[in-house]
């Protein structure tokens, strides 16, 4: 077993970082070298080696190496002093997802089976329109040593402020479902960029050109923000003229299905009707379907109609409909992989999307 000695680089590079002597921040700092240099029962820095080596308080090391007991990431020995814990007979994985409408149930339901399969318990953290980041944090039943945390149908501003107060609080954390930039943990997302090509590959082909992609979730939502962006960049890029982006501008929190279907209203008594629509959600696809039915519009002859994300039931609907598709068994492996790496923050995992082709789309009637 290697000596706490050969550490000593790492943490000296870690100390220099140290711009005051914060008990919290002296605890972000060992513990990131226990997650990093140490191994499960192997003996830890003394609070003597600490103050010489950080050059701060007994108080303050004091502080927070018992915060790291309490957190499960050491275990003290009245006579040896203190010894690193990384092995857990349980492991938990924490999902936080809205609480709203089918999300949080279709992202339980991709997680329960993986973590069953791998002996984990889930615990799942609905999180409501009025809670703050602060009640997401008392939510959370287990120490960091015990329990990693999984982000996924957040807000960018939400994902990154949370993933800022877990890392502070010691937990290993990821998003699911797209990466952003200064995010503190790792990432398993669709690849977006093979998600838009795949979509205008396939109705270029058929000879579409008014092909519209319509914002029927709210912007600020981490997945549609990125999305959004990949479509303009891709429109410019391909100089398709006639193909647009449009927003629904549906707020957070808002009914997605009744913003696409009023949208779509609007855009139908255009005078440039599109020959294609691509809502970025599964519900989105749905309620164009419903108003186009409800409006004796044909489909797919006069309008063909896509899905960015799977939806229950799809392919049984009065017209079946085509769908951006992916494997969430990988992706939900690739997420619990990431969640108990070594470097969690340092992996950005992609799926790779399939474009399922039902009864939706056709060459349009009129070119």
């Amino acid at each position: 077993m290697a000596s706490a000695q050969n550490h000593n680089l790492g943490l000296s590079l870690a100390a220099s970082e140290l711009k005051q002597p914060l008990h919290s921040k002296v605890r972000q700092v060992l513990r990131e070298r226990i997650l990093h240099d140490f191994k499960h029962g192997q003996r830890f820095y003394s609070e003597r080696e600490l103050m010489q080596k950080l050059n701060v308080s007994q108080a303050t090391i004091r502080r927070a190496i018992m915060d790291l007991v309490d957190e499960g990431y050491l275990q003290a020995d009245p006579r040896r002093g203190f010894f690193v814990q990384r092995l857990q007979s349980t492991r938990y994985v924490g999902l936080v997802s809205p609480a709203a409408g089918m999300r949080l149930v279709m992202a339980s339901a991709e997680f329960a089976e993986i973590c069953r399969r791998h002996n984990y318990i889930l615990n799942i953290y609905g999180f409501h329109k009025t809670e703050t980041v602060d009640d997401i944090m008392r939510a959370i039943q287990r120490k960091p040593s015990e329990e990693r945390i999984l982000l996924t149908g957040l807000t960018v501003d939400l994902t990154l402020e949370l993933g800022l107060r877990l890392k502070s609080e010691g937990y290993q954390h990821a998003v699911v479902g797209a990466r952003i930039a200064g995010f503190t943990g790792g990432s398993v997302a669709q690849d977006h960029d093979a998600e838009v090509d795949m979509i205008l590959d396939y109705l270029s082909k058929l000879g579409h050109k008014r092909i519209l992609f319509l914002v029927n979730e709210p912007k600020n939502l981490l997945i549609t923000n990125l999305r959004a962006e990949k479509i303009q960049q891709r429109l410019i890029e391909r100089n398709l003229a006639e193909a647009q982006l449009v927003f629904c501008d549906t707020r957070n929190w808002g009914d997605s299905f009744e913003a696409a279907y009023k949208k779509t209203h609007s855009i139908m008594q255009s005078k440039n009707v599109p020959t294609a629509i691509v809502p970025l959600s599964g519900v989105g696809s749905w309620a164009v379907l419903r108003y186009a039915i409800e409006h004796d519009i044909k489909i797919p002859q006069q309008l063909s109609i896509i899905g960015f994300d799977p939806m229950i039931n799809a392919d049984i609907l009065p017209i079946p409909l085509t769908e951006l598709t992916f494997s969430q068994e990988e992706r939900a492996e690739k997420s619990l992989k990431i969640l108990w790496s070594e470097q969690p923050a340092l992996l950005n995992e992609l799926v790779t999307p399939k474009l399922v082709i039902r009864a939706s789309t056709a060459a349009p009637a009129m070119k």
